[in-house]
């Protein structure tokens, strides 16, 4: 996913009278839907949001993993063989 990819905005009017127009301009972008110039939402690709969500399960997993890194010192040594 390209993070720098440049954002297009869509007036809320617009989105009134053609959604289906709306949907096929976020083909690789994330759409803002403006009203009065201020956003109200976001209009994303299946595509993008599947990389978003990805982006988002990596930094949790890297969270929790950093968070157990911490702690190994503290964790308790066993041996297989006393299972």
């Amino acid at each position: 996913m390209d993070t720098h990819s440049p954002i297009r905005s869509l007036g809320i009017s617009d989105l009134r009278q053609s959604p289906a127009r709306a949907f096929e301009r976020a083909d690789e972008t994330a759409v803002v839907v403006l009203n009065r110039n201020r956003p109200v939402g976001y209009i994303l690709s299946p595509r993008l949001m599947e990389a978003l969500l990805d982006q988002a399960a990596d930094a949790a997993i890297a969270a929790k993993t950093s968070a157990r890194v911490a702690n190994v010192k503290s964790a308790r040594k066993f041996s297989l063989d006393h299972l």
